[in-house]
Formats: structure tokens, sequence, C-alpha cells
């Protein structure tokens, strides 16, 4: 199903394990944001049928990050022939390229690691993206702490902003990722402040988990008083 946010703005609410978000935005083209887990596949593909389109009509996927939550469903979307945009630090994981470590995150990188083995990304475009660089109104900006090649991506056109795990929705508020889901947990706060000015005038807070919010700046900012 794919629930509305804005003109032009969907969001699919994925159901498999931790239930992350993925995100359609039909503004100079069509774009995917994450992909959810693996078993999320029919969720994507009839959300986006929802909202009127095919999966063909898809333009770009930008992955927020290379969590396998977020980037699993590209693996059971044969249809889905879009060049997929990541930060250049996790570009060779996507690819199949490396592996993350077995001992990150508190041993949850394991999890991750154990459900590469399992994709099928195989003839994926994948594409680097690094801090500030801009597609089809898109802004990437880097946000480690989560991951190291963490990125959020700011829509003005939209009023949006796309936190993947960088921040989970809770109820009407933020959560900021942790010392047990993050890489580097000391970096968040600076991630946090990288977006404060670039969320300014939006409307709507993305995040990979949890409810899509309003006033995206005032809740980041709530993020740095707790």
């Amino acid at each position: 199903m794919a629930n509305r946010v804005t003109d032009g703005l969907w969001c699919f609410d994925c159901r498999t394990f931790d239930q992350p978000n993925a995100f359609l935005l039909d503004g100079d083209g069509l774009t995917l944001v994450d992909a959810g887990w693996p078993g999320d596949h029919e969720t994507v593909r009839e959300g986006v049928r929802d909202a009127g389109f095919e999966l063909g009509d898809v333009d770009r996927v930008m992955l927020t990050h290379y969590d396998a939550d977020h980037v699993g469903g590209l693996s059971r979307l044969p249809e889905l022939d879009a060049p997929v945009y990541v930060h250049a630090d996790e570009a060779g994981l996507v690819r199949g390229d490396e592996r993350p470590p077995w001992t990150a995150r508190n041993g949850i990188e394991a999890l991750h690691r154990l459900y590469y083995r399992r994709l099928d990304l195989d003839g994926i475009d994948v594409r680097e993206l690094r801090d500030g660089d801009e597609i089809a109104g898109f802004r990437a900006v880097h946000t480690p702490g989560h991951t190291p090649g963490h990125l959020a991506y700011v829509h003005d056109d939209a009023g949006a902003v796309f936190l993947g795990d960088l921040a989970y929705g809770w109820d009407d508020s933020l959560k900021a990722s942790g010392r047990f889901t993050s890489y580097a947990v000391g970096r968040v706060p600076d991630s946090v402040r990288s977006l404060l000015d670039p969320a300014s005038g939006l409307d709507y807070a993305c995040p990979g988990h949890g409810p899509v919010l309003d006033s995206p700046r005032e809740k980041l900012r709530g993020l740095l008083d707790d």
C-alpha cells in the first residue's frame, strides 16, 4: 500500500522484521528511496502500482545506506531497471565487491553480512555519491554514524528530508541511532547538526523506520537537546 505523504510523495510501510520504510517521489522523474528487506519486494511493487506507476517507470534508486533492510528488496525486483545511487564508501558493498565486517555494531553487522551472502544484486548499475552531490532535486548530505557512508537526502521541492537510519520516527519525535546500532555513535550529533540548515523550511521528516513527521528542523533540534 502506498501511503500518501503529500502530492507526488508516498511512503511504503514494509512489514518485515524491523519494518523499514521505502519512499517514492514523482518529481524530475520517478525516484525510489530505499527498498526494504528482500521479503518486502511485493510491498514495494504493490506500493509503486498503488501510486499509479510500474517498477519499470522508476528512473533511479537513492539508497541511504547499505544495510540489508534498505537494499535487500532490489534483489527481488528484476523489472526495476534503474541506476542505484549510494555513498562512495559503501558502493563496493552494494556491488558485492566487499562484505561488512563481522564485529561492527555489537554483532548486528553479522546479520547484514549473512543477508548479503544471499542477495543477488548482480547487474545493478551502482553509482557513487559524495556529500553535496545533487541528482534530480535530491541533495546528498553525508551523515556518518549509523554507517560510515550513511546519506540523508534533502529535496526542497518536495519539502522533505529523507533520514535513513540517522534517526527513527517514534510517536511524534525522532530518536537518534544509538550505540548498539551505530558504527560511530559519537558522529551522530554532528551529522544531525549538518541537517539543521538544509531542513529549514521543509515540511516532512522521512525516517527509515517509523512514522513520517512534520517540522523536521524542530524534530532534529530535539535530538541535540536530549
